[in-house]
């Protein structure tokens, strides 16, 4: 024990002592470096922002921008990594922020500046984060030609590398839809949020093969398939969005029931009635406001055998919501002696009672 305290003193202890008085040294040397940097990056920033803000609302005249941008590599500190950076972030955060066709002039400036080399190379590094990093600026600049860079990635060993060329390429290309049924990989909840916010913005065209999707072995591309549906008002193959009503998976069926309440298919009250004592709560919730929208009688009828059946109390008020919904004048005839259904009613009626 006494040998190993005294080779610990000995060889260990001076070695941790160097590598802190080490770190300490490089410390001070990046922040040193630093404060004799921060003036420069203070300058060319200033220098940077005038320029592509005068720039970008001159009339584009591709001759004279050649000129002007060749001219200004003279000013700043052009040939330092850390400058390239600056002029991409701001051309970026530039595009993001105006409003109009200013897009060809974006990616002019993007070209001239040998930009997209440096973005090359931060898709090819090894570092899955710089390779995200690249795809971003791909995207933020909608810039197609980079589109051949980002398809390998889609085979990617890494997850989140394989997410942000996935969403990359539907960005760059929104109206190839169709080869998303082809995606392997689960896409996650975060995926589906920004596919559909790429929708939206893009206004793209319905994809050709649509009713694959929802036959897909693959359960993300169903569910996305399935909220495609909604969002392009597709009712062209309303039987299989019933057929997926007994899916085996519960958050497929729910975004069937969904569907069903977007897209008002009449034909799904009978199987919502007879599939909801199979569902979990959340499934019978949603069962419940698509019946508010489509159901007719026998919703009605469906209903109030819950109320005289052994229900726990918030489905039974979402059960009351629904009828309410269904038609505002059947309680004024039915379950009159109920108390606790007129309390509900009560309640659906006036909320702040």
């Amino acid at each position: 024990m006494d040998v190993l305290v005294y080779y610990l003193i000995l060889i260990v202890l001076p070695i941790m002592t160097c590598g802190l008085f080490l770190l300490i040294a490089i410390i001070i040397i990046n922040r040193f470096r630093y404060d004799l940097l921060r003036p420069k990056l203070k300058a060319a920033k200033n220098e940077i922002d005038n320029f592509l803000t005068n720039i970008i609302f001159t009339p584009f005249e591709e001759t004279h921008f050649k000129a002007e941008i060749e001219q200004f590599k003279k000013v700043i500190p052009f040939e330092k990594k850390w400058c390239k950076k600056l002029i991409l972030n701001e051309i970026i955060f530039l595009k993001s922020n105006l409003k109009g066709d200013v897009t060809q002039t974006f990616q002019f400036l993007y070209e001239q500046f040998g930009l997209f080399d440096y973005t090359k190379k931060l898709i090819k590094s090894r570092r899955f984060y710089l390779k995200c990093l690249g795809m971003f600026q791909l995207q933020s600049l909608e810039y197609k030609k980079g589109i051949s860079y980002i398809t390998p990635l889609l085979y990617h060993k890494n997850r989140s590398v394989k997410s942000s060329a996935f969403l990359s390429l539907i960005s760059l290309n929104p109206n190839k839809l169709e080869t998303l049924i082809d995606f392997s990989p689960q896409i996650g909840i975060a995926d589906e949020i920004n596919i559909m916010d790429i929708l939206h913005q893009k206004k793209t065209k319905i994809p050709d093969n649509l009713k694959e999707w929802i036959k897909s072995d693959n359960l993300s591309v169903v569910k996305l398939g399935i909220k495609l549906m909604v969002f392009y008002n597709y009712t062209n193959d309303n039987e299989t969005i019933l057929k997926l009503l007994r899916h085996s998976d519960h958050s497929v069926r729910r975004e069937a029931i969904i569907a069903t309440n977007f897209l008002y298919i009449y034909e799904a009250e009978p199987e919502l009635i007879e599939q909801f004592k199979q569902e979990d709560t959340q499934n019978k919730l949603e069962i419940f406001n698509t019946l508010s929208g489509i159901g007719m009688k026998d919703s009605e009828h469906f209903i109030a055998q819950l109320f005289k059946k052994k229900t726990d109390e918030n489905i039974k008020l979402e059960a009351a919501y629904c009828l309410y919904k269904i038609n505002p004048n059947y309680f004024d005839k039915h379950f009159l002696d109920n108390e606790d259904v007129q309390k509900m009613v009560k309640h659906i009626k006036t909320p702040y009672l």
